[in-house]
C-alpha cells in the first residue's frame, strides 16, 4: 500500500464526498444534500491511470462556528488528517464564492505546513466561473476548477496528483496473496450492530487510537469508516458501520442511506463483528442483523460489548449470556461469543483472533475421501430425509466451494433436505474439522445416470404411441 495521503477538505456541504467519488471511480462516501453527512474519515486505496496507488481521506465538513459536540469532533478529526497529509484538496463552492469556512480551512491547512491546492467544485452552474476566480484569493498557487458531479476538470486534478508523487511504478510494499485463493491475505471485518452499542468504540479500542467519533447520541456514525491494521502477522481493515436499525425506525435521508451502506459492507467483508449490548442481552433487532451476515455467507463472530456494567446476573454467570444468545440467535450457533469492554479493554485482545479463525475456517476444505471417510456410513445408516419425508440414497459427498464452505450431496434423486437434517449433517462435519465462526451450506444433487434415466422414463411413453 502507498503512503502518499491526499486528504480531501472543506467546509460542510461544498462536494468533497462527491469529489472522493469521483477519484475513486466507484460510489464509496455517502452524498446527500444536507450538509454534514461525513462525518468520521473515510480512508481507501486509489489508484491512479497508470497503476501507482496513494491513500485517499475524506474529511468531514470544517465548520468552524459549529459549537456542539459532534461538529467540534468532526472538525478536529479534519485537522489531524490535514496534518498527516502530503497533499490536501481544499474543495471550495465555487456557485457561492469564497465563504469563512472556506478561509479557516485554508488558515488550518497553512499552518500544517501542507502543500494544498484549491478545488473549486460546481464550475457547472452560471455563478460557478466567478467563483473558480474568486477562489484565487485564498492564496494558494494552484486551482482547479471542476464539477465532481459530472466530472469536469477532474482529469487534470488526477494529473496534479500523479505529478506529486513518486515516478515509481512499483508499489512499496503489496499485500502478499493467498497461496489458495490468490487473493491479499487481508481480512475485511465488517463491525454492525443496533444503533449505540458501542461500535465506535470497539474500532477504536481495537486501533488504539480516536479513528471513530464516538457519541451517546444513536447514530453518530452514518458512513463506513474503513481502518488498516495488523495483529499477529495478519492485516484486518475494519469498517465501523452506521447502525441498522428496522426499517420503521429509520427516518427518510441520510440513515437510509446508512443502513444501505451497511448492509452493502457486511456483503463485501470476509467477517462481521456482531456488536450488541451486554448489559441489555441480545435483542430481535440483533438477530436480525446477524441473519444478513447469516444469509450472506460471511463469518461472525458476537461481542457482547459493555460486559463491565452487564447486570450482576450476567457478569456472574457468564454462562446465562451465552445461554440467551443461543436461544436468540439460534441459527448462529457456530460464532464465537467475546465478552469485551471497549471502555475498559477488558477483552479485546480475544476479538481480533476471533475473527482471524472465522476467515480461516470459512476457506476450510476438506478432501472427498476424508469427507466420504466421516460421512458415508452415518449416511447409509441412516439415509437422510428430504422435506417430504421420503428417504434418499446418498452415494456420496464433495465439497463444492469454499466462503462458506458448501457441500454436495450425490444422491439418487435431487430433492431438497428436511431442515433436522441439514443440521444433523452440519454437525457431523463439525465435528470432523473446526469450522467455527463460518456458517456451512449443504445442497442435494441427483446422479447424472439417475437424471438420465429419469428422462428416457418420461419420454418413452411419447416414443412408443409414436409408433
Amino acid at each position: 500500500m502507498s503512503s502518499f495521503r491526499v486528504v480531501v477538505a472543506g467546509r460542510p456541504n461544498v462536494g468533497k464526498s462527491a469529489l472522493f467519488n469521483r477519484l475513486l471511480r466507484r460510489r464509496r462516501s455517502l452524498v446527500h444534500d444536507l450538509p454534514g453527512m461525513t462525518r468520521d474519515v473515510l480512508e481507501v486505496e486509489a489508484k491512479l491511470p497508470d497503476g501507482r496507488s496513494y491513500r485517499l481521506l475524506d474529511t468531514g465538513g470544517f465548520d468552524p462556528e459549529g459549537k456542539e459536540k459532534i461538529p467540534a469532533a468532526v472538525r478536529e478529526k479534519a485537522v489531524q488528517s490535514i496534518r498527516h497529509a502530503d497533499l490536501v484538496l481544499l474543495v471550495v463552492d465555487a456557485s457561492a464564492g469564497v465563504l469563512p469556512g472556506d478561509r479557516a480551512t485554508a488558515r488550518a491547512a497553512r499552518e500544517a505546513g501542507v502543500e494544498t491546492v484549491v478545488v473549486a467544485n460546481k464550475i457547472d452552474r452560471r455563478e460557478g466561473s466567478e467563483g473558480e476566480v474568486e477562489a484565487w484569493e485564498l492564496g494558494f498557487p494552484e486551482v482547479y476548477g471542476v464539477s465532481a458531479e459530472h466530472g469536469i476538470g477532474v482529469d487534470e486534478l488526477i494529473d496534479a496528483i500523479a505529478a506529486r508523487m513518486p515516478r515509481s511504478p512499483v508499489e512499496e510494499s503489496a499485500e502478499p496473496a493467498d497461496e489458495q485463493t490468490g487473493r491479499p491475505s487481508e481480512i475485511a471485518l465488517a463491525v454492525v450492530g443496533r444503533p449505540n452499542v458501542g461500535k465506535s468504540s470497539l474500532v477504536n479500542a481495537l486501533v488504539g487510537e480516536e479513528r471513530a467519533i464516538v457519541s451517546e447520541a444513536p447514530g453518530t456514525t452514518r458512513d463506513s469508516v474503513d481502518v488498516l491494521l495488523k495483529r499477529g502477522g495478519k492485516t484486518f481493515r475494519l469498517v465501523d458501520t452506521a447502525g441498522i436499525r428496522r426499517k420503521a425506525k429509520t427516518e427518510r435521508g441520510p440513515e437510509v442511506l446508512s443502513v444501505v451502506q451497511a448492509r452493502k459492507r457486511i456483503e463485501e467483508c470476509d467477517v462481521a463483528l456482531l456488536v450488541f449490548d451486554a448489559a441489555e442481552g441480545p435483542t430481535a433487532q440483533d438477530a436480525a442483523v446477524a441473519s444478513y451476515a447469516h444469509e450472506s455467507g460471511k463469518g461472525l463472530v458476537l461481542v457482547a460489548n459493555k460486559w463491565d456494567i452487564a447486570s450482576p446476573a450476567f457478569a456472574e454467570a457468564s454462562g446465562e449470556i451465552e445461554a440467551a444468545v443461543r436461544e436468540r440467535i439460534p441459527f448462529a450457533g457456530y460464532a464465537e461469543l467475546v465478552r469485551v469492554s471497549a471502555r475498559t479493554g477488558r477483552g479485546i485482545g480475544r476479538a481480533l483472533p476471533a475473527a482471524a479463525r472465522a476467515a480461516e475456517n470459512r476457506r476450510r476444505r476438506i478432501s472427498t475421501g476424508e469427507l466420504n471417510r466421516v460421512l458415508g456410513r452415518r449416511l447409509r445408516d441412516a439415509p437422510p430425509r428430504t422435506a417430504r419425508g421420503s428417504r434418499l440414497r446418498a452415494y456420496y459427498v464433495a465439497q463444492t466451494g469454499v466462503a462458506p464452505p458448501t457441500f454436495t450431496l450425490v444422491c439418487n434423486r435431487e430433492e431438497p433436505l428436511h431442515f433436522s437434517e441439514s443440521r444433523r449433517i452440519e454437525n457431523i462435519l463439525r465435528e470432523a474439522a473446526d469450522f467455527t465462526g463460518s456458517p456451512i451450506r449443504i445442497s442435494v444433487r441427483g446422479r447424472s445416470r439417475e437424471r438420465a434415466s429419469s428422462k428416457s422414463k418420461v419420454r418413452s411413453p411419447k416414443a412408443r404411441g409414436s409408433r
